[in-house]
């Protein structure tokens, strides 16, 4: 699934292309003629926004994709597939923007993804790990009585950590996942705002993730590389980067979960 560093390109790469061009069909019609006027991020959701009141909102879910292209050329982001160098539109396209200097495409093969105009959803979104201080960090999540990586994925508490990310920073904390949130040590969550803060931004430095099931095509630079630094993430059997464990994986919340029994209690 597309997580905030995948988005946060995402968004990066918008920008610089379509500020400032002009929606000429869609099948929004109240933003027919309008133009681009900022692209934004909350969460995992994009929004681009045409002027007041006109946020126009897209969530990827597991596998939404954004593919603009314009005079040959094309800049992609989100679930990596073949779309991503195939000719568009797909059988996975769910809806075309065509814009005065280009084409937009968001594609979805599972269609859990969406797109809203001015979504209520955002409204629900609590606050990014880059907004807030450690002091309220540990208050957001010291006092859940769920397991810490769930936590750190409920999106109403804080916004934009995903799979990929929660596995990783536990691990920098040298947290178990399965531990209660309000069963940590004051060093440990401490050590999880820094954790989840560091992979974050890591996997924005790196342009996100292409994991597991976009192993199978080169996707000629278009994918991102954060998973050649995973922690433990899709690492299940590998050795810990700290040398002294096996990275064992199991369900939690119905989502695969990794981490080193050595290093994690």
């Amino acid at each position: 699934m597309p997580e905030l560093p995948e988005i946060e390109t995402v968004k990066l790469q918008l920008r610089k292309v379509l500020i400032g061009q002009k929606l000429l069909e869609s099948k929004f019609p109240q933003l027919a003629g309008k133009k681009v006027v900022g692209i934004e991020r909350k969460g995992k959701v994009l929004l681009i926004n045409f002027g007041p009141g006109l946020d126009l909102g897209f969530h990827f879910k597991m596998t939404g994709q954004l593919i603009y292209e314009a005079q040959g050329k094309r800049i992609v982001g989100g679930h990596p597939t073949e779309d991503f160098v195939n000719k568009m539109p797909s059988k996975h396209t769910r809806a075309v923007f065509h814009l005065s200097g280009g084409t937009l495409y968001f594609n979805d093969q599972r269609m859990f993804g969406w797109i809203m105009l001015n979504p209520k959803f955002v409204d629900k979104l609590g606050p990014e790990p880059f907004e807030l201080s450690v002091d309220q960090f540990i208050s957001l999540i010291s006092k859940r009585k769920k397991p810490i990586k769930l936590v750190l994925m409920d999106q109403e508490i804080i916004s934009g950590v995903g799979n990929i990310y929660a596995n990783d920073a536990c691990w920098e904390a040298k947290v178990n996942p399965r531990r209660l949130a309000n069963t940590l040590t004051a060093k440990q969550y401490h050590d999880l705002y820094i954790g989840v803060v560091r992979v974050l931004r890591e996997g924005i430095k790196y342009g996100g993730a292409t994991a597991v099931d976009a192993k199978y095509i080169d996707l000629h630079g278009l994918g991102g590389h954060y998973q050649e630094h995973f922690r433990v993430y899709d690492r299940e059997g590998e050795m810990c980067h700290r040398g002294d464990g096996i990275i064992h994986r199991f369900e939690l919340g119905g989502r695969g979960t990794y981490y080193c029994p050595k290093c994690q209690v």
